[in-house]
């Protein structure tokens, strides 16, 4: 707590209004029309970002938010084992209740998911405009920034995309934790501990980010708990213990989350000190919208910086001012959550592609750094840089307001249209293995998972689903396993054996035909014991190479004994290439079967 001295020598910068148990001795004189303009920021940030859901969210599930759709359809029960069992890396039961209730109350549409997203981040950042304004005694200009990172539509990834609930989720907690922190300088009292903690226990619930989330939190938990004691000496014992066991149950979870964890096979190794360096920048650097991919490297060069120039000032208002130290150690916690959360995700895509850190989905997760950077200089900066690198993060957010825009209404156009088309086809009757081979990897990178799925939908009878029209009688003909021309592989009887990367196999026709599907029995194993990374592409008659729109890839084949898969082709074929992994392995087609219209030969659409 501020002493009567210290309250009284600041009393004049301070707004009469303002609690003095949020104001620092750094406190903002009153802006005029500042509050105004802000909120009025906030208000039309937040209303394009809900315009933006409404206008170009797809109301067809999308990728993994066809996970659910099994125990939606009744094909599998919902239990505590299936909402607790793993999801590439991740632990997402939160995540898959609200999509069940979103697709069971509105009939497989997303869009309630969309819009809950949108209004989490709305709520997020009318939390820290209240709380920058306790922290400083007043709300500035530069606070606008909060509504405009924190809306924008860099974050369009995640918007349209239900299943990303799981990345907004953690942020809002995380942002929530931040404002109880910065919204008073000594530590909040017990009823906005308890809150924090509920906040914390949620967190393994989201994903393995929100897992990051948890050790550098607790910190702060037990720092307020020994800061308590340090203070009140053995009268502060009680509150301390308390919040010292506040923690417990995230940690539990914490635990638990890798109980029976396996590493997904079809993640990359990581790649090793330098790569993971780059990557954590890039994954920075994301925070920007995104710009953030291309200003690389000076976007992750910048947001390094900026975590780097937020720790600095607030190692030194530790310790010249002890007694905000609760608010400065919670904020140290909360950036350390967000650099455990930056390095873990670049320790982890460090093996995959030199670009790996720069996905549009990062966005969200990366921009509490952002956030809590931004009250550290505004709250503990000197009294330049409190008012100066504030102006210029919000200078910056403003500049890319534009870019931000652009690529998120290109992205949303894109989904809109291609999610207006699917429910016009299929309102139409078009058969199901046509809108899977049309909208795949639209709605699904695995044709054969997306077929499934869309037909428990139909057979359960969900929403507009019900319309689904199931496929004509195909005509079956093998094909002669005699490859025309091989790379990088040698074909033994039935066997593809693979020498060396991206190796394919090539068949020709007698005669162009029209094909609807090309089913493969088929074996496989390689030395990683991981799925098949399979891709298999057509020519029509008189084409010379293989064209992007003519080949169907799933980097997630099932690997064994006596397995089937069926690529939906929907074209006249010529020749067909297979290549069954991107590795060498080996690969034997125990049959190759062309699925053709019924009667008489005759063009497939």
């Amino acid at each position: 707590m501020a002493t009567e001295a210290t309250t009284a020598r600041h009393s004049s910068q301070a707004p009469a209004a303002a609690p003095a148990g949020g104001t620092s001795p750094s406190a903002s004189p009153a802006e005029p029309g500042a509050s105004i303009f802000v909120w009025g920021i906030w208000a039309c940030h937040l209303l394009a970002t809900l315009v933006f859901v409404a206008r170009f969210g797809p109301d067809v599930p999308l990728w993994d938010d066809y996970a659910v759709i099994p125990q939606l359809c009744g094909e599998k029960p919902v239990t505590l084992s299936w909402l607790w069992s793993q999801h590439s890396e991740h632990q997402i039961p939160l995540a898959r209740l609200i999509l069940l209730a979103s697709f069971w109350a509105t009939g497989g549409s997303p869009r309630p998911v969309m819009f809950l997203m949108a209004g989490l981040l709305g709520l997020l950042a009318a939390l820290l405009i209240h709380a920058a304004r306790m922290a400083r005694g007043a709300t500035t200009y530069h606070d606008a920034m909060l509504p405009i990172v924190l809306l924008s539509l860099g974050h369009h990834a995640n918007l349209l995309w239900a299943i990303q609930v799981t990345y907004v989720l953690p942020v809002f907690l995380l942002g929530a934790i931040l404002s109880l922190v910065a919204a008073t300088r000594s530590a909040p009292g017990m009823g906005a501990m308890v809150v924090a903690a509920a906040c914390l226990t949620l967190m393994p619930l989201c994903n393995a980010g929100g897992l990051a989330f948890v050790p550098a939190l607790a910190g702060w938990f037990w720092a307020t708990a020994a800061g308590m004691l340090i203070r009140r000496g053995p009268a502060g014992r009680p509150r301390a213990a308390i919040l010292a066991l506040l923690p417990v149950p995230a940690l539990i979870l914490a635990v638990l989350y890798f109980r029976g964890y396996v590493s997904p096979p079809h993640h990359a190794a990581p790649g090793g000190p330098a790569a993971a360096i780059r990557t954590t920048a890039q994954f920075l650097g994301m925070s920007l919208g995104a710009p953030g991919a291309s200003l690389w490297p000076w976007s992750g060069i910048l947001a390094v910086v900026m975590l780097m120039g937020a720790v600095a000032t607030l190692g030194y208002a530790w310790c010249v001012r002890p007694e905000e130290r609760a608010r400065v150690e919670g904020l140290l916690c909360v950036l350390g959550a967000v650099a455990s959360l930056a390095i873990g995700s670049g320790w982890g895509r460090s093996g995959e592609d030199v670009l790996a850190g720069l996905q549009s989905r990062y966005t969200t997760l990366a921009i509490p750094a952002i956030l809590a950077s931004y009250l550290a200089f505004s709250v503990y900066g000197t009294r330049v840089t409190r008012r100066l690198i504030p102006a210029i993060m919000g200078t910056i957010a403003t500049v890319l307001i534009w870019p931000n825009v652009q690529e998120g209404l290109k992205a949303g156009q894109r989904a809109g249209e291609q999610s207006a088309a699917f429910d016009r086809d299929l309102a139409a009757g078009t058969p199901a293995f046509r809108l899977v081979r049309k909208y795949s990897p639209f709605l699904h990178p695995s044709q054969q998972d997306l077929r499934r799925s869309l037909e428990s939908l139909h057979h359960a009878g969900i929403g507009k689903f019900r319309a689904l029209r199931d496929d004509p009688t195909f005509q079956e003909q093998p094909i002669a396993l005699s490859p025309a021309e091989l790379r990088l592989a040698r074909w033994d009887g039935k066997t593809i054996e693979a020498t060396g990367p991206d190796p394919w196999v090539r068949f020709d026709l007698a005669a162009p035909t029209p094909v609807y599907g090309i089913r493969i029995r088929y074996d496989h194993e390689n030395s990683d014991g991981t799925p098949a990374r399979f891709r298999l592409a057509w020519r029509r008659p008189g084409q010379r190479d293989f064209p992007e729109d003519q080949q169907y890839g799933n980097w997630n084949l099932p690997s064994g004994r006596g397995l089937e898969t069926t690529v939906w082709v929907d074209d006249v074929v010529s020749q067909l290439r297979i290549q069954p992994d991107n590795r060498p392995c080996k690969f034997t087609i125990e049959s190759l079967t062309l699925l053709k219209p019924p009667g008489p030969d005759r063009e497939a659409p």
